[in-house]
């Protein structure tokens, strides 16, 4: 079977950038041709990646069905004011729209759209807008369609040419009418309104997280770091790095919210802290409903137990303001033939063991981001014979010498740096078996073509960990539930992403699936893991790709 599903991509988001009166549509696919203007000096702004993979579209509906796509869950989503902020302090960028503004380029990328978002404190009447310029059927091909599905009774799967959306919120500031509004009771208030309005219109959301990437939603949690991307390209994302700590008491009475509206919680974006108080209030409170975690990638440890932990894994700490800045080693697990071996990347709006066992117990969904960076993978540059590009760190490894490792660059705010017990954290005692930066760049030197198959194996590398886990938790049982049951694909496409080379839209998700169902045996055996009994790689792969997500969502349809 060669449908698939996807628990978070975007399928109006480009469009919250171009100029209004649907000058763009969303069915329609935004190409290199369409941004050709002004793409020479976006290549000298952005890196090359972030061009073909971030600014094309890459799951717009014409693309999805196209790619065999039959059921999938849209973010309502409401660019968060830090960052369209972040994006504006970059003079070079902002010139370059005003430059263009009056051409195709312009109209994609719109000036005075940057504009009215800085100003905007009604981040509702976006998604609405949103809402309003996707119409249920393409103009450019009127046989394909869109069906939200609010009911069990609409699902027809195998109806041609025919995209099935459900909803989720990310960020709850996207439902909020008034962003200066500062008083918790009258927020939710509106957000429960704002609910109502959405259902009203025959639009199920299944899921919502708590906050997204700035601190907009500081009133209910802690957001995690999620920009290092930005920071690396010197946009001034200082307001995008969490200040605060945990979940408050608002933000318990808006997980009852969405509990009495059957709305799961996505625990994507929440600091650690906030998640695992979460998990504590869930319990408190007798709540047995699924946690979600949409488009993510795992840590490949755990943050805290006996015999490792994220302290163990951390390569340097300084204290920047109000938050923490650290370094951390990519934690290597697992093996793969002939290629230097990826590692996770274990900063904190990434997954720990514990996070993914709260998703299995509550017979959660899991979805795996197709975003290089989430999944681990970390590109670096020989400098010298032993000077290398900032992302590298240098350790002493008993009997060995010195070693060069990967690290990725996390904020953690001071408040939950303390209350993680970090303060006292020093260099990590398992950063020897984090990946080795020589064999990287060595690779690349000698044959860049291996890149995407490295790419791919960071994919492997997260399924591989979620069949460890579901090991240790219940043995072969464990290993099946994990399989056919929990795991999914979140590739957050058409969001501010790099996909892996393997697959960098929607319409290249078969191949990945294929590459899958033949490599995936092999990974397993040689890292002494199994496919649960009378499961073909098949039929895995089915449940992977789609089954198991589709199944979860019309689990909560009536």
């Amino acid at each position: 079977m060669n449908y698939f599903f996807d628990s978070h991509l975007h399928l109006t988001l480009k469009n919250q950038f171009s100029k209004n009166g649907n000058s763009t549509s969303p069915w329609k696919a935004i190409t290199k041709e369409d941004l050709k203007e002004g793409l020479p000096k976006l290549l000298e702004i952005f890196a090359l990646g972030l061009i073909d993979k971030m600014f094309g579209s890459q799951s717009s509906p014409d693309l999805l069905i196209q790619g065999g796509y039959k059921m999938v869950v849209m973010p309502l989503f409401a660019p968060d004011v830090d960052l369209v902020k972040a994006l504006s302090s970059k003079k070079i960028f902002m010139d370059l729209l005003k430059k263009y503004k009056n051409s195709r380029f312009g109209e994609v990328l719109s000036y005075e759209r940057y504009q009215q978002l800085l100003g905007e404190v009604n981040a509702f009447s976006i998604v609405e807008n949103d809402l309003k310029i996707l119409p249920a059927k393409d103009p450019f091909h009127p046989d394909r369609k869109i069906v939200f599905l609010n009911s069990k009774s609409q699902w027809k799967e195998n109806e041609p040419d025919t995209l099935f959306v459900v909803c989720s919120v990310e960020g709850i500031h996207s439902l909020r009418s008034n962003l200066q509004e500062s008083h918790a009771d009258v927020i939710l208030q509106d957000i429960r309104q704002n609910i109502q309005k959405i259902k009203s219109q025959g639009i199920n959301i299944v899921m919502a997280n708590l906050t997204h990437i700035d601190r907009n939603n500081r009133d209910f949690c802690n957001q995690a770091y999620a920009m290092d991307g930005m920071r690396v390209s010197n946009f001034d994302e200082k307001d995008l790095r969490p200040v605060d700590s945990g979940l408050t008491d608002a933000g318990k009475n808006l997980v009852d919210l969405l509990e009495e509206n059957q709305i799961c919680t996505d625990i994507k974006h929440m600091s650690p802290q906030a998640r695992f108080q979460l998990y504590s209030y869930r319990q408190s409170k007798g709540i047995k409903s699924p946690l979600v975690s949409s488009h993510s990638g795992l840590c490949g440890i755990p943050f805290e137990s006996a015999q490792e932990g994220f302290k163990d894994y951390v390569y340097s700490s300084v204290k920047e303001d109000k938050c923490y800045r650290v370094r951390v080693g990519k934690p290597v697990k697992y093996k793969f033939d002939n290629f230097p071996s990826p590692g996770f990347n274990a900063s904190t709006i990434n997954l720990f063991d514990e996070d993914v066992k709260a998703i299995y117990e509550s017979n959660g969904l899991l979805g795996i981001s197709l975003d290089e960076r989430v999944i681990g993978y970390t590109k670096a540059r020989r400098l010298g014979p032993d000077h290398f590009s900032a992302n590298v760190g240098g350790i002493t490894v008993k009997n060995q010498g010195r070693k060069y490792i990967l690290t990725d660059t996390d904020f953690l705010s001071d408040h939950e740096y303390h209350d993680l017990n970090l303060f006292n954290t020093h260099r990590g005692q398992l950063l020897h078996q984090c990946a080795d930066a020589e064999e990287l760049t060595e690779m690349i030197r000698r044959n860049s073509t291996d890149i995407p198959p490295h790419q791919f194996h960071h994919f492997l590398n997260q399924i591989l960990h979620g069949v460890k886990l579901g090991k240790d938790l219940e043995g072969a049982k464990g290993i099946e539930k994990m399989l056919t049951q929990i795991l999914c694909v979140g590739s957050d496409f058409d969001g501010l992403i790099e996909a892996i080379d393997w697959c960098t839209s929607c319409m290249h998700t078969k191949k990945l699936k294929d590459r899958f169902i033949k490599q995936f045996p092999k990974a397993l055996m040689d890292n002494h893991l199994f496919l649960p009994q009378n499961w073909t790689i098949e039929r895995i792969a089915d449940r992977l790709f789609y089954e198991n997500g589709r199944d979860f969502v019309l689990s909560r349809l009536k």
